[in-house]
């Protein structure tokens, strides 16, 4: 019989289900740092990026230089002792070891063609998305991450965020701005 001591399981660190958005900035400040060697960009997107108060998860959008490179992103992250939930050829998750707990970053990979498109969609807010996803659709267009706004099943724009909305023929709207309020977005002039 196992001694009692190794039949349960040592206590794991809780996850974090908050931070202040100083605390989550000079973290991803710390990541950007040792993972930027292997990528051609790396931005902080989501709630860190639209400046919210507190911040659920540390988001990037990254175009890793190789496929190798990609990989040492999450070698780089497990030594830092982070807890992988998923590492893909696209999306990596992980738990960051943080004062007494963890905390969740991810990484989504992108490609110099849908940089921007990826960057809007991850600094949200889920609301405003699917807004500009319904504006869109309006206009006979419809945003994909994978590929970037697309009409008629071509991409229209993408590389940078600022194409998305001129495409959309839409005002460029601050990350801090896309929220919605009233049923359209803050950054909408009243009527």
């Amino acid at each position: 019989m196992k001694k009692q001591a190794t039949l349960f399981q040592e206590d794991e660190a809780a996850v974090l289900p908050e931070l202040s958005l100083q605390e989550a900035e000079k973290i991803a400040a710390q990541l950007k740092t040792a993972l930027s060697t292997h990528c051609l960009k790396l931005e902080v997107a989501g709630s860190i990026r639209r400046q919210r108060a507190t911040v659920h998860d540390i988001d990037f959008v990254a175009i890793s230089k190789t496929d190798k490179d990609w990989q040492q992103i999450t070698d780089t992250l497990k030594r830092m002792k982070a807890k992988l939930s998923c590492q893909g050829s696209s999306l990596v998750k992980a738990y960051l070891p943080y004062q007494n707990g963890l905390f969740q970053v991810d990484f989504y990979r992108a490609k110099p063609s849908t940089f921007g498109i990826h960057l809007l969609i991850r600094t949200g807010s889920e609301e405003h998305n699917m807004w500009l996803a319904a504006y869109a659709i309006s206009k006979g267009m419809r945003l994909k991450y994978s590929e970037g706004l697309t009409q008629n099943g071509k991409a229209v724009a993408g590389e940078n965020e600022q194409s998305v909305f001129e495409a959309l023929g839409l005002p460029y709207p601050l990350p801090s701005q896309r929220e919605i309020v009233d049923n359209k977005p803050a950054w909408m002039s009243p009527s």
